[in-house]
């Protein structure tokens, strides 16, 4: 198993000046991970769910608890094999770009859902965690204050 600061930073030298946005938030997802002060979680799991919360969830699931169930972890995530040493350049580049991709993926769907008529409670709850990471510098989401202009 590779070690994530290893991943990281096998990433960082990838992905250093592009000017292709997807690959510049990955390259500071990447540089955030570095600083173990930092969160490295973001929703990411289970896109499924997220969209059939429209609704609610049930009585014995606290929206705390939700959002654990959907979270990932960068640190984690960078240590499994689609990031081992003897992936190609091309195809590390392909996997750390998922991070950046499920991020703006569960960002898309929330705007749009939050602000339609009558968008569910969860569906806000989580858009509003999201807006209020990005002002937390030590949020993956500060990667992404630019990101959300019309929020």
């Amino acid at each position: 198993m590779v070690a994530w600061q290893d991943s990281a930073n096998r990433g960082l030298v990838l992905f250093e000046g592009s000017s292709d946005n997807a690959a510049d938030r990955t390259w500071q997802i990447l540089n955030h991970v570095l600083d173990e002060n930092n969160a490295d979680s973001y929703i990411s799991r289970d896109f499924y769910n997220v969209q059939q919360t429209a609704g609610g969830l049930p009585d014995n699931l606290g929206f705390e608890q939700f959002l654990a169930m959907i979270q990932g972890h960068v640190r984690s995530e960078l240590e499994g094999s689609s990031f081992d040493e003897t992936v190609s350049d091309d195809d590390f580049k392909v996997a750390a770009l998922t991070f950046d991709d499920n991020i703006r993926r569960h960002i898309r769907f929330l705007n749009g859902v939050v602000h339609q008529g009558a968008p569910g409670d969860v569906h806000v709850a989580l858009w509003n965690f999201i807006l209020q990471s990005r002002s937390d510098s030590s949020s993956i989401y500060a990667c992404y204050s630019d990101y959300l202009v019309d929020a």
